[in-house]
């Protein structure tokens, strides 16, 4: 509820939450406002 960009959202089916990496800008507020602190950010690692 708190993604500006919209990129996490809740399938009430399965109960769970999803990220949709394509929207997702890394800013961070998802895991600062999870009041469970159940979401970090972390730096992508590429295997090169």
């Amino acid at each position: 509820m708190v993604c500006p960009d919209v990129a996490v959202s809740f399938l009430a089916e399965e109960k769970k939450y999803l990220i949709d990496y394509d929207h997702c800008k890394g800013c961070g507020i998802c895991a600062v406002e999870c009041p469970r602190s159940a979401m970090k950010l972390e730096e992508e690692k590429w295997n090169e």
